[in-house]
Formats: C-alpha cells, structure tokens, sequence
C-alpha cells in the first residue's frame, strides 16, 4: 500500500508552519507538486467539506498539470520543473500518486484543524436551551422535551457520581494560613467578638476598635505616623 514518507511530512510541517516560498523548501520537484496540489485542494475543501478527497486531488492535479504545461512553454524554470516532477503532456496522475495526495491533504487538514470541543459543547447547550424556551412560548412540548434530553444528555442525566461531584465533595483542602471573611457593613460587633478578633489577628483591643472598613469588605487597622505596622513590625 501506498504511503507518504515521514520525511516528506516533516518538510511539510515545515513549510506550513513557517510560510516561507514553496520553491525555497528542500523538497524535491515531485513533492514540491504534491504540496501545490494538496494545498489548493484543502483551500477547496474549506469551502465543502463534503466533497470525496480523492475526486477533489485528482480534479486539482488536472488543473494544475494543466496550467504549469502552459506556462512552461514561455518559462525555461517551470520547464525544467515539470520535466523534474515527472509532468507530460497527455498524462494523468497515477493512483499510487492520488493516494499519497490524499494522505498528505489529511495531514493538511490535522494541522490547520484545532481541538474545538468546548465550543461544540457550548452549540449543544444553546441549542437545548432554545428549544426549551421556543417550545414553552409557542406551546410545543415536544421541543421542550427535545431540550430537555440534549440537556440531560450532555449533563449525563445529572448523575452526581457521573460527573464527579462526588469526588469533588471528597477532595483534600489543605488550608496553610488563617484566611477570615468579614461581612461588609457589619459594625457592631459584641465585645466577645472584638476579643476573638484580637486574639486572631495578634492585635490589641484598642486597635480591633479602631479598624475600619475598606471597600471590598477587607478590615485594617488604623495606622498613625508613631505606631508599628502590627503586619510589617516595622514603622511606617
């Protein structure tokens, strides 16, 4: 069977990542005509992916050996080219060739072609979440319905132990350092709770009096010019 080289497909992968002239690659003539062929092909193919790849190459290759023949007749250089690529006229591509084209077109296709599975989760979701909303404004429960399995589907029934809420739950939290959450707003505060703070935060109870409240909820304690930053121990 045939099969493209690794050596081609690497130059491939090089020519495709960096964009330089294809006539500048160390590729051979005959893969240099297998990579023009192909990259048309995949522009062609951007546009229905549902043509066969093997009637797209060969409608390529014809075009394409068609069109170097003419220029060859006014350029020495595509001449020479041609007769290098094993190009005549009359002739067609071979299958051996055909398959290998095909390959190197999917190779192609791999390397322009990103993972896009989010983005087609994020379609599914929409799409349930329309059917639900249109179903329920025009009265059509099975539209509803449609939704609702999509939904269920993609949420594996909203089985906890499916989706790993139940190792989540299980998960170890190592907390290394005191963290406390102030409410804001909240300012009167008992006398117990001004002495927890100052034992919390290794504060006097005067200075526990005198903190304020910052925007985000945060409570600091009042800095005077004479006084130890109680955080930094050292003075302002």
């Amino acid at each position: 069977m045939s099969k493209v080289g690794d050596g081609y497909l690497s130059l491939l992968e090089k020519w495709l990542h960096l964009g330089y002239p294809l006539k500048a690659s160390r590729m051979t003539a005959e893969q240099k005509l297998r990579t023009q062929i192909v990259y048309e092909a995949y522009q062609v193919w951007l546009q229905n992916k549902q043509i066969r790849p093997l009637d797209l190459c060969r409608r390529v290759a014809s075009r394409t050996y068609e069109q170097l023949l003419l220029k060859a007749k006014l350029d020495e250089g595509i001449a020479d080219f041609i007769k290098s690529a094993g190009v005549q006229q009359g002739m067609a591509r071979s299958a051996k060739q055909l398959a290998n084209d095909v390959e190197a077109l999917n190779y192609i296709i791999g390397h322009f072609t990103a993972p896009t599975q989010h983005i087609e989760k994020a379609k599914v979701v929409d799409a349930s979440d329309w059917l639900i909303e249109h179903g329920m404004q025009v009265g059509d429960g099975r539209d509803v319905a449609k939704g609702a399995d999509l939904k269920m589907r993609l949420n594996k029934d909203f089985d906890e132990k499916e989706m790993g809420y139940e190792d989540l739950a299980n998960t170890d939290v190592n907390i290394t350092e005191d963290v406390s959450v102030v409410k804001p707003g909240r300012k009167n505060y008992t006398d117990e709770q001004k002495k927890g703070f100052a034992k919390r935060f290794g504060i006097s109870e005067r200075e526990v009096i005198t903190m304020v409240e910052t925007e985000n909820g945060v409570y600091e304690a009042q800095q005077q010019d004479d006084e130890f930053d109680v955080f930094d121990n050292q003075k302002t």
